[in-house]
């Protein structure tokens, strides 16, 4: 009973470290992975009411990775982790526009895009692959479509018939939001159109040239002292007066971050260079390859091939001068080597030309042979379903993809006589018919194995480079100290932008993770190190600064350009100051300048101006604008003052065509051409990207 009363009296207290714990437990969670409790934890990215969600995105990494696997194609993980969160923002960006316009595609249309007499040209190609699979006489939409409603027709079994149904929904599905996108480009396209101004400004500008004589002053030449100018102020400014080129869709870091490369030391090259000559010497005295067997380190690969296969010079110099058993350093690249030994030499057939016929179950495999060997060409007997193959064609007997029953059938086949070989390829009888058309006369053959060995970082240089950066983070502890010291301690101070959109850091491979802890880092931070899973690098970072609507003008990734433009301003300003109305022809302005008067041909439409440069957008309009033998000037440029007269206009003998010039203004000028559609869409809204919730934290 004692105990069972001091059990009652401490139930309350128990009670409440429960709840404390539990509290904990939460609010731990809450505050390390980086999951809101209060909203949807599987959302991936937001903007405005257009809402990804984990399941969709995943889906979308999984068939974009794919493809791009089929394809061949190299990619970061991270950077299609991003493509496809940008891209599924854009989509239902657009949808939403889609259903605020009013804009839909019916189940007609899109039957009629399907199965009509022409095709959507989105829907062309899978419905001619669909009927050249189920053996039809001609790309028919109509007849794919009954094939899968009733695929017992067509002899289709019912797996067969559900795998069409997926490739056509999947097509619809594809073909409706090909459709919706059309209408809505259209709909805005219709919105930019032109005027029989806007025609012959775009007529003046793409088809005149305007020969000009001028004289330019360029403004390097005045001191910062003598313009007045402020760097900071002056830049502040005019910044101020670009403030929306430097707006932000989401929050962004400024960084500076060391990248330190794991590259091998030169204790480890020379531990490298050594083990190499050692493995020569082994594999000389041992036969095959039993030189190099017992270390992992050399990756061996053995190849059997005539001379005129081997398109290395120094390999193919050193098999025919050495002798069987020989082994040899090839090449050295950098940290790679590359060893040969030759194995044996041999003769052999180095090829042999065919004529090849696979034919199907269904065929008497004999009766095409005899076909053959009367005379007839595969050409002329293929029908493209049950039999098919080449009339001339070159392969070695030696070819990889040949197996010995083959290799020994066609080696001993009397030349120009057709015969069949037949095998079994998981139970299924298969049968294929040769005929060797010529031979060529043995050759040598050389077994070479091919030894790559290539000198790695050393788990000692490892740590060496591994201890020096967290000695210099942890005496460098604020990003103020660590971007100013890194020159005296050996590092190279880097700097970047970073949102949560962004694919990697600099060229950081496989560092979202290093994104992750910048996001949710203060300012002034340094971060742990971190090391890339291939262990190719280490990186540490110090976030310096977070903008969420503006990227100020003191960010190191504007400051200079905003910086130098202010300072040509002001130095122009200066020399308009001191030209302006102070002479009447192009001549006596040059003599005020102290310049040579040039003379050159202005188009419009080109970005370049004469020798001036680019993007003189206010020089290029001064000169359109001109009447011809007018003084225009002093005119003030990015970087100069110019003086000019035009003194001829060429039309270069185009005639204006108002709807020619009026297509080119609407193409050039519509919102959508070229250009990333996100910014568009977006408006005012933020991208609330949160696709790094499903990272790992780092040391995880």
């Amino acid at each position: 009973m004692a105990t069972l009363e001091k059990i009652r009296n401490k139930s309350v207290l128990l009670f409440v470290i429960i709840i404390v714990a539990l509290l904990a437990f939460i609010l731990g969670d809450f505050l390390t992975s980086g999951r809101t409790y209060f909203g949807s934890p599987t959302t991936v990215a937001k903007a405005g009411e257009a809402t990804v969600e984990y399941n969709e995105y995943q889906n979308r990494i999984s068939q974009a990775g794919e493809q791009m696997r089929q394809q061949g194609r190299d990619y970061s993980s991270d950077v299609l982790s991003q493509q496809v969160v940008q891209g599924l923002l854009i989509e239902k960006l657009f949808q939403n526009e889609y259903n605020t316009l009013g804009i839909t595609v019916t189940d007609r249309e899109i039957t009629d895009a399907m199965t009509g007499a022409n095709p959507h040209p989105a829907a062309q190609q899978m419905i001619s692959y669909l009927s050249q699979m189920l053996q039809l006489p001609a790309a028919d939409g109509r007849a794919v479509y009954d094939a899968i409603a009733n695929p017992a027709k067509y002899s289709l079994t019912k797996e067969q018939g559900e795998q069409l149904r997926q490739i056509w929904a999947n097509q619809e599905k594809e073909l409706e939001a090909q459709m919706l996108s059309e209408k809505f480009s259209r709909l805005v396209a219709g919105l930019y159109t032109y005027n029989k101004l806007d025609a012959k400004a775009m007529y003046d500008d793409a088809a005149q040239t305007r020969h000009i004589s001028y004289a330019v002053k360029d403004a390097s030449g005045v001191s910062d002292e003598d313009a007045g100018f402020n760097a900071d102020a002056d830049a502040k400014a005019m910044w101020a007066q670009h403030k929306k080129e430097y707006a932000v869709s989401e929050p962004t870091r400024e960084i500076s971050y060391i990248y330190v490369a794991i590259e091998p030391s030169q204790e480890d090259r020379i531990a490298g260079q050594q083990a190499v000559e050692e493995a020569i010497v082994a594999l000389n005295e041992k036969e095959g390859t039993e030189g190099v067997a017992n270390n992992s380190r050399f990756v061996t690969n053995t190849v059997k091939v005539p001379a005129s296969a081997i398109t290395d010079a120094k390999l193919r110099s050193f098999v025919e001068e050495s002798e069987a058993g020989t082994a040899k350093l090839i090449e050295r690249n950098g940290d790679a080597y590359t060893i040969a030994k030759l194995l044996s030499v041999s003769q052999g057939i180095d090829s042999l030309q065919l004529a090849f016929a696979q034919v199907g179950p269904t065929v008497n495999a004999d009766s095409i042979a005899t076909l053959l060997n009367s005379g007839k060409t595969v050409a002329e007997i293929a029908d493209g379903t049950t039999v098919g193959g080449q009339d001339e064609f070159w392969i070695s007997l030696e070819a990889q993809s040949l197996d010995q029953k083959t290799k020994d059938a066609l080696m001993n086949a009397a030349i120009g006589n057709a015969f069949v070989l037949r095998d079994t390829i998981q139970g299924t009888p298969v049968a294929s018919v040769y005929k060797v058309k010529e031979r060529h006369a043995p050759v040598k053959f050389y077994e070479i194995a091919d030894i790559e060995y290539i000198v790695d970082p050393s788990s000692e240089t490892l740590a060496n480079l591994t201890g020096d950066l967290r000695t210099y983070t942890s005496n460098n502890s604020s990003a103020a100290e660590f971007s100013a010291n890194g020159a005296e301690n050996g590092y190279s101070i880097l700097t970047d932008q970073i949102t949560a959109s962004s694919s990697q850091i600099g060229n950081a491979r496989d560092s979202r993770r290093m994104i992750k802890w910048v996001m949710d880092a203060k300012e002034g931070q340094v971060s742990p190190i971190f090391q890339d899973d291939k262990q190719t690098y280490l990186l540490a970072v110090a976030v310096n600064d977070t903008y969420d609507d503006y990227i100020p003008y003191t960010s190191p990734a504007i400051n200079t350009q905003v910086t130098t433009k202010a300072r040509n301003s002001k130095k122009a300003d200066k020399l308009m100051a001191e030209y302006n109305g102070k002479a009447n022809t192009v001549e006596e302005y040059a003599q005020l300048m102290g310049v040579e008067v040039a003379e050159g041909d202005v188009n419009i439409s080109s970005p370049i101006l004469l020798s001036i440069g680019v993007n003189e957008s206010a020089l290029q309009g001064a000169i359109a604008a001109a009447e011809k033998d007018q003084v225009v000037g002093p005119v003030k440029g990015n970087r100069c003052v110019m003086v000019f007269k035009v003194t001829e206009i060429n039309d270069n003998n185009r005639p204006m065509n108002d709807a020619e010039y009026g297509q080119r203004f609407t193409q050039l000028y519509s919102p959508l051409r070229g250009r990333t559609p996100l910014p568009l869409l977006l408006g005012n809204e933020k991208v609330d990207n949160r696709s790094l919730n499903f990272v790992q934290e780092i040391g995880e």
